[in-house]
Parts: C-alpha cells; sequence; structure tokens
C-alpha cells in the first residue's frame, strides 16, 4: 500500500483554532473567507481580500501581531478579529428589514436555550419548586 500524505486545508487549520478554548471570543482569516463564501480560495487571495475590506469598508482592524520584531496589523494566517467587532460589520452589511430578522431569530434562539435550560433546572429539582 502507498504512502499518502494529507495535507493540511484552510478548512482544516479553521477547525483546529475553533477547537481551542483561548480562541472563543475571537475569529480568524477562515472564519471570515467562509461568511463571505470564500472558504475554498488561497490564503493569500482571503487575506488580500480582506485587507481590501479594511482599507475601503470600514472592516475592523485584527489584533496586533509581532512579525519581524515589529507589530503589524497587516491581515495574515494568524490574525484575529473580536467576534463582536466582525458580527457587527456583517450585521450592517445587511438591509434593515433583514437585520430585525436577524435579531428576531437570535431572540427566539436565545428564548429556546432559556426555556430548555428552566426544564432541566426543574426536572432535576425532582419537580418540587
Amino acid at each position: 500500500m502507498p504512502n499518502v500524505a494529507v495535507l493540511p486545508t484552510p478548512l482544516t487549520h479553521a477547525a483546529l483554532a475553533a477547537n481551542n478554548p483561548r480562541n472563543a471570543h475571537t475569529c480568524g482569516i477562515f472564519d471570515i473567507a467562509g461568511r463571505m463564501g470564500y472558504a475554498d480560495r488561497s490564503i493569500p487571495w482571503i487575506c488580500r481580500q480582506i485587507d481590501g475590506l479594511i482599507a475601503q469598508a470600514n472592516f475592523p482592524k485584527p489584533f496586533p501581531l509581532v512579525k519581524g520584531g515589529r507589530l503589524t496589523a497587516k491581515v495574515g494566517r494568524r490574525s484575529k478579529w473580536a467576534i463582536p467587532a466582525v458580527d457587527a460589520w456583517f450585521d450592517e452589511q445587511l438591509p434593515p428589514g433583514a437585520q430585525a430578522s436577524v435579531r428576531d431569530a437570535e431572540r427566539v434562539a436565545v428564548d429556546s436555550r432559556l426555556n430548555a435550560n428552566l426544564g432541566h433546572l426543574f426536572a432535576s429539582a425532582g419537580g418540587r419548586a
């Protein structure tokens, strides 16, 4: 049987980063590319697109990284953003009616989780109030 090398893809890198608990409140280039429908593109292409969004569309800048002994805000493979800032930028791109729909869907999801947790709370208490 021949030896087969499995090369990591951008989606593999994103999955590994998502499993790191330190990254729970940040997102990377692969998360952003996925939201824009570009997850299958090359890393340099994704970085150029995000740099263009920063320069021309008020996309949030990434957290600074040390590169070559200096801090840089240029987008690279390891760049990270605060999720709320990225979410806010994407939400601003939606028309007002769609923004309301997203808020309503989020509210329903939160209410569903609260109701489920409440049900588990009373079930674990043995029905006692």
